[in-house]
């Protein structure tokens, strides 16, 4: 800001008293760079301002091949953008800077539109008819008509304009907050209403916004606390520590983004999901939607999702040889919701010799008296049945038995009364990890159009996902591993922190991207999914965990389980063409098929383990102290969110008061009530000379003067500085100069002054605005 000098010598005096000019003015005029003087590290500056705007405006631009969900190539349009403004930070006169920058869109469109006729120039007769013909369609108000040509050439300019305004901004009048924050707002929009992931965007953007703000405050700190910087080294050595601030900002960001990975940064907001809820607060019917369903086996699984209460009912007792899973049934076809099964007749069941080799296991099952079923859950492929018994104790053959080619279910016939015991011997699965690394054969005809069926309103998300997790495996079987092993590592297991998903949002990616834990159903089909949307077939498999390994039996040839409503699971199977259908297992805390390469059985003693089953109690916990960051990061969220759900009402009571506070502060500093004080904040140190409390609210109003008019010069006087303001109207000029005289008065000759109060002041100050 330039010293507000009274007057020279020779000048017209309009002020009361003309002594007491105070020899150091709160402004220096050294502190001001004359708009006609033009440095090296001024130009340096100007460059890496447009630079720095040049990588903001890129990340504008980044999201749009996603949004479009096609192959928008960005490059050649940085270029255009680029090339603007590079025109502007050289200060070309304006008629040549636009007349070139119509040209390069010109030639940006020609290339576009006709590569292979660029060269012979021939595309500008056709740009000039299309154009024509396009002007006629907006005339008939047919928007549809338009050309790509127009659109695009639209879309330039537009772009253009804007990049030039907040150039100008930037580099005249140190304005680029608000911009950064707009880009900001955009990316993380972009993130929470369209699950793009904008995460790098975003730290990107403050890292650019922070040099911007670096470089652009140098010549306003020396404005504002009057020095400026007179070493020639001074402005690179300002740059050398800003750039070292920011990057060390930036690295400690990145690093704490990548101790945190895989966990999302921030979730989608669901917006059908808080449209359902609405619709069922307006219907009166919350109670009932909010009802937690229990754990347990059942046959309708078209709609999943949802919090579960633990069922700890017991299904059946067996004796197994082996501890295996109770394979039910697998079913096929995925709509978005759930799983349904292709209708196919069951067959009568064709028992199969196990061959020699083979080893077998030995399964003895009995029902539960609350529990009877005409299902038989088997950890195997049957080889054998050795007796069936119904509940009324009846023996009875095999041969009543009917399977589904398509599910593998096996059960009795609908008219049979049910089971009550049978056993039976199964083969486990067995195969060769190392020859499913190498299994590439296609697949046999038919099966891939069923097992990969996926619905067309799958989100892109989704997919995009997995050939995220898939990039670096080349084979079907490292496809499977990488999926499962990212959900079972990425995502915690919880059974009553699900939601359901809205009407028309999709289970897998509302698991995914917004609720983030869930249980079996939620990884089993999240695997599915994902493994079917990069092209590997995969089926949904559900029926038991092996169980509750029951006292005493450790020793004995057949291990005694029991398995309850809580035992209930879900996993998948993927199809090799070497080895037929093999089990992965994703839920965490699961052992029954290794994270690693798949089993053929599961061994005693991890099948003893407690958390192989769907309890609530054997969920792990993370320790409140740990070493590892993202934990420790994860159960920081988790604390802060139940603290957060917890005082709610606290939080937005004072959030309300905090609010309203500072909304009664504003209210009566605009009011002239709070200018003085400690809410007040000078605009600048307060020397022993600047006894009148209004001089710095004065200064600020002369400070908005001068960012819309231009500074004062040096040599000029305040009165000489309105009267070379040529755009003044004389009514405006003549409020100002009295508004000058009182300033003069305050300023100078405080003591001799006439009693101003700061409301009467900004009534004057609106009075000179209203004038324009």
């Amino acid at each position: 800001m330039q010293p507000l000098e009274p007057r020279r010598a020779g000048a017209p005096s309009h002020a009361s008293r003309p002594a007491a000019i105070p020899s150091r003015p709160i402004f220096r005029a050294s502190a001001i760079p004359q708009a006609s003087l033009t440095t090296p590290s001024t130009f340096f500056r100007d460059c890496l301002i447009s630079l720095l705007l040049f990588l903001l405006i890129s990340e504008w631009l980044r999201p749009l091949a996603w949004m479009a969900d096609a192959d928008i190539q960005t490059g050649p349009i940085l270029v255009v953008f680029g090339i603007c403004i590079a025109i502007d930070c050289c200060k070309v006169p304006l008629v040549w800077a636009w007349m070139s920058k119509v040209v390069v869109i010109v030639l940006f469109i020609g290339f576009m539109f006709d590569r292979n006729g660029f060269l012979s120039g021939a595309w500008v007769i056709d740009l000039v008819s299309m154009l024509s013909q396009d002007i006629g369609h907006l005339a008939r108000a047919h928007f549809d008509l338009i050309s790509g040509q127009l659109r695009t050439l639209l879309f330039l300019l537009g772009w253009s304009l804007l990049i030039s305004v907040v150039q100008a901004l930037m580099l005249q009048r140190q304005h680029s907050l608000w911009f950064v924050g707009t880009t900001l707002i955009y990316l993380v929009l972009l993130q929470l209403m369209l699950g793009a992931d904008t995460v790098p965007g975003i730290m990107r953007t403050i890292g650019y916004g922070l040099f911007l703000l670096a470089l652009l405050n140098l010549s306003r700190i020396e404005q504002t606390y009057g020095f400026a910087s007179v070493r020639p080294g001074s402005f690179f050595q300002w740059l050398a520590v800003s750039f070292v601030f920011v990057a060390a900002l930036a690295g400690a960001g990145w690093f704490s983004a990548k101790q945190a990975e895989p966990t999302h940064l921030m979730k989608p907001v669901s917006w059908g999901y808080l449209y359902d809820r609405m619709f069922e607060l307006y219907n009166g019917d919350m109670a009932a939607s909010t009802a937690i369903a229990k754990s347990g086996y059942g046959q309708d699984d078209s709609s999943l999702g949802g919090p579960l209460q633990v069922d700890t009912t017991t299904v059946f007792t067996a004796k197994t040889s082996e501890l295996t899973y109770w394979r039910g049934e697998s079913k096929n076809v995925y709509d978005g919701k759930g799983w349904t099964q292709t209708s196919v007749t069951p067959e009568p069941l064709r028992s199969n010799e196990a061959a020699g080799t083979n080893r077998v296991i030995t399964q003895e099952v009995l029902w539960s008296d609350k529990s009877p079923s005409k299902q038989l859950f088997l950890g195997g492929k049957l080889q054998g049945i050795d007796m069936l018994l119904t509940e009324k104790g009846k023996p009875l053959s095999p041969d009543f038995l009917l399977v589904s080619a398509a599910s593998g279910k096996i059960s009795l016939p609908e008219i049979m009364d049910s089971l009550s015991y049978y056993k039976v011997t199964v083969q486990p699965v067995q195969v060769d990890p190392i020859l499913l690394s190498t299994d590439t054969t296609s697949y046999p005809a038919g099966l891939a159009s069923e097992y990969l069926q996926l619905p067309a309103s799958l989100p892109r998300t989704v997919r995009s996902l997995a050939e995220q997790v898939t990039a670096s495996s080349p084979t079907p079987f490292a496809k499977a591993v990488a999926i499962e092993q990212y959900l079972s590592h990425t995502y915690p297991y919880s059974l009553g922190k699900s939601t359901h998903p809205s009407r028309n949002e999709d289970f897998v990616s509302h698991f995914l991207f917004v609720d983030q834990t869930g249980y079996c159903d939620h990884f089993s089909t999240s695997m599915v999914v994902m493994l079917r949307s990069v092209g590997v077939s995969a089926r949904w498999v559900k029926g038991f965990a092996p169980g509750t390994l029951l006292k005493g039996s450790e020793d004995e040839q057949l291990k005694e389980v029991a398995v309850g409503n809580q035992d209930a699971h879900s996993w998948v199977e993927v199809y090799f063409p070497s080895a037929g259908w093999v089990p992965f297992e994703p839920t965490p805390g699961f052992s029954g098929m290794s994270s690693d390469n798949p089993q053929e059985i599961l061994t005693t003693e991890a099948m003893a383990r407690s958390e192989m089953t769907a309890s609530l109690a054997n969920i792990t916990k993370p320790n409140r102290f740990t070493a590892n960051p993202r934990e420790w990061l994860q159960t920081t969220k988790e604390t802060l969110i139940h603290i957060a759900n917890r005082y709610q009402q606290v939080f937005m009571i004072l959030i309300g008061c905090c609010f309203l506070f500072a909304g009664l502060v504003l209210l009566l500093r605009r009011k002239g009530y709070l200018y003085a004080g400690r809410l007040h904040v000078p605009f600048y140190i307060n020397r022993p000379s600047d006894s009148h409390p209004l001089i710095p609210y004065m200064d600020r109003l002369w400070m908005q003067l001068f960012r819309k008019y231009g500074l004062k010069s040096k040599d000029q006087t305040i009165r000489e500085y309105i009267g070379a303001l040529k755009s003044l109207r004389p009514a405006q000029q003549q409020a100002l100069l009295s508004f000058a005289q009182i300033y003069e008065s305050v300023r100078y000759d405080s003591a001799h002054s006439l009693p101003y109060s700061k409301r009467e002041i900004t009534a004057i100050w609106k009075a000179i605005q209203k004038t324009h």
